[in-house]
């Protein structure tokens, strides 16, 4: 078999990759490879089913966990995947093997990256600068809004735009109104929350407009982007006669002709049992910080020993993810009656995601859709006002139960740097997918608990302007791998990384790695944006090859 393109993913970069190129050339022959099966989207079946049991019939205890890596071992349990260093990178809950990846379940948060993330390096003397500005990745800033359906205000000026968001932003609620205060107590800066759900527009789509129904989780209208509801149209009304996805097929590695070429990727279809070989012109590693690596370390030959792209052992090096901090305060009235009303957060401050604050680590600052809320006895649970209900609660007792003592919450993201000694590298076992199990070795750096520190005194800060005190850590800071990031890094050369501004490995012709994993820094906001910008950019760059 032999392919034009051979894309190994298929979230965000591979539907991006996909639609730009298929747009240009329809009779483009393209393989999409994914690893995992499929969920059915837009199901209302399905919708109820999460609606009453918070899962799908596959899944055990949570929705999706019957795509996700199984927690890590312990003594008196099985698991999957081993974590070495002094600080735990949960992969369990932090990304799916299913068509859609990553996006089938994520909170659609759509931050740009500002300018002086692309030159952290520059600006700090820490990680690498980008090897393209600011300025490169603006018109693809843009395009990605417009595919990924965000709603946002084009009037924010955090960071410089040339279009308009696709939809208009979603309104703060009655909630936002006290972080609202005390921002502007405070001084801080604060804006709506840009959002990949689908709004009003007079544009045709097949993806509804958001209903704000609060089921993110699994959006029964597909207003939430989810890459999977993309390749379904790609497949069903695109009119591509050869664009072909390929389910439960794990690559176990990729072929090279030369030095300078690849030549094809061998797979094992789960399907059959069966191995092939899957010749093609152009490769695209689209599947993630953590498999792209992975990929890459184990394809070894004659050419590149230790892996490719791996001469200078930076593949699988200098991982990075975003620690998500979550405070909570004690609110002593609740005199507006406040209560969670959307099912995703409108508020958020980037008044730290700065340029001064660069050095030390940027952060930014979420009002999270669960704030505030009533706390129970147990201290454990956050009884909303149905729960209330099915206590048998009266409408005055519920007002009264509101109208008291409540929590206050501050969530959010944190900026950390790279590090070669932090890496990720193949198990030699594999996971209930075929895959072989990831070996994440992590250490944060020294200087992060003062940042952390510093984060706390902020939020007591907030809170103090609230009326709110006694801050606590509402749980542990989390430092999950949904994030992951920089482990095939942008670079200017192949000393100081593993792609060039094209996301192709330096010095090979046709093999391209476009996910996280390219990634030369994060900044302090969620990458699906930014990677779905970079996937598009490398569309236009494919299609002129071509």
């Amino acid at each position: 078999m032999k392919r034009d393109i051979v894309i190994i993913g298929s979230g965000v970069a591979a539907a991006a990759i996909a639609s730009k190129i298929l747009n240009h050339q329809p009779a483009a022959s393209i393989l999409m490879l994914e690893a995992g099966g499929r969920v059915k989207l837009r199901d209302f079946a399905l919708f109820q089913n999460y609606l009453l049991t918070n899962k799908l019939p596959a899944d055990s205890r949570s929705i999706y966990d019957s795509f996700a890596d199984l927690p890590y071992a312990d003594r008196d349990k099985p698991g999957e995947n081993v974590s070495l260093g002094t600080t735990l990178i949960p992969l369990n809950g932090a990304r799916l093997m299913v068509l859609g990846g990553s996006t089938v379940h994520w909170g659609g948060w759509s931050f740009r990256l500002k300018p002086e993330d692309f030159k952290l390096s520059t600006n700090t003397g820490k990680g690498v600068d980008w090897a393209i500005d600011y300025q490169t990745l603006e018109p693809y800033y843009c395009e990605a809004e417009h595919y990924i359906g965000v709603s946002g205000d084009s009037g924010d000026t955090v960071t410089p735009r040339t279009r308009d968001y696709p939809f208009r932003e979603f309104p703060f609620t009655l909630e936002d109104s006290l972080h609202i205060e005390s921002f502007k107590k405070l001084g801080f800066g604060y804006s709506h929350l840009p959002i990949a759900r689908h709004g009003f527009s007079n544009t045709i789509s097949s993806h509804a407009p958001c209903q704000t129904t609060g089921t993110c989780k699994y959006c029964p209208f597909g207003a939430r982007f989810a890459a999977a509801n993309h390749l379904d149209d790609l497949r069903m009304y695109g009119g591509y006669p050869n664009f072909t996805i390929q389910h439960n097929t794990v690559v176990e590695e990729i072929s090279m002709d030369s030095k300078s070429r690849a030549r094809a990727v061998r797979i094992f279809n789960k399907e059959n049992s069966t191995r092939e070989t899957v010749e093609a012109e152009t490769i695209i590693i689209a599947s993630g910080a953590i498999e792209s690596p992975k990929l890459l370390l184990r394809s070894v030959s004659e050419f590149w020993k230790n892996g490719i792209g791996n001469d200078n052992d930076l593949v699988g090096r200098n991982f990075i993810t975003h620690p998500y901090f979550s405070y909570k305060a004690v609110l002593p009235e609740n005199d507006l009656n406040l209560r969670p009303e959307m099912g995703f957060p409108t508020l958020v401050s980037r008044h730290f995601d700065s340029e001064a604050e660069q050095g030390a680590g940027k952060f930014i600052l979420v009002n999270p859709p669960s704030s505030p809320f009533v706390e129970s006895s147990d201290n454990v649970m956050k009884p909303d006002v149905s729960l209330f209900m099915k206590a048998g609660k009266t409408r005055e007792e519920i007002a009264g139960l509101l109208a008291g003592r409540v929590n206050v919450q501050i969530q959010g993201l944190i900026e950390v740097f790279s590090e070669h000694k932090n890496r990720v590298v193949n198990s030699d076992k594999r996971n209930r997918f075929g895959m072989l199990e990831t070996v994440v070795n992590f250490t944060e750096d020294e200087e992060f608990k003062e940042r952390i520190n510093q984060v706390k005194a902020t939020a007591d800060k907030i809170f103090e302007q609230m009326g709110a005190a006694d801050t606590v850590e509402e749980r542990p800071l989390s430092w999950r791998a949904d994030h992951a990031a920089c482990t095939a890094r942008m670079s200017k050369s192949d000393q100081t990384g593993v792609v060039d501004r094209n996301l192709k490995i330096h010095g090979i012709e046709n093999l391209y790695v476009c996910s996280n994993a390219s990634f030369a820094s994060s900044g302090a906001v969620n990458p699906t944006l930014t990677l779905a910008a970079l996937s598009l950019r490398l569309g236009d760059h494919l299609v002129k090859r071509m």
